[in-house]
């Protein structure tokens, strides 16, 4: 995706659904499901979406941003994407 891009919620939360379903080998990811508590979100698969999230969205992932809340539904990656674009 173009830095210079401002993305809508709708845009990003559809890019990273397909992102999300092709890292974890699922066919549907709800909005709101639960990452974290569900365990399959693992410390791997982590590494590989950060590195993705970086990659597609043009966007550095520090070790400030690493934290639950940031990362524990689609919804909340969806919202630190942003919040992460509008600072570049």
């Amino acid at each position: 995706m173009e830095n210079g891009l401002a993305l809508t919620e709708s845009a990003v939360l559809d890019h990273l659904h397909t992102l999300l379903c092709n890292l974890l080998l699922m066919d549907s990811v709800p909005a709101d499901y639960d990452l974290m508590a569900s365990g399959v979100l693992n410390s791997s698969m982590f590494l590989e979406l950060f590195v993705e999230l970086e990659r597609q969205f043009d966007i550095r992932i520090t070790g400030a941003d690493v934290n639950q809340e940031n990362f524990r539904t689609l919804e909340s990656i969806a919202r630190f994407v942003r919040a992460k674009r509008a600072e570049a």
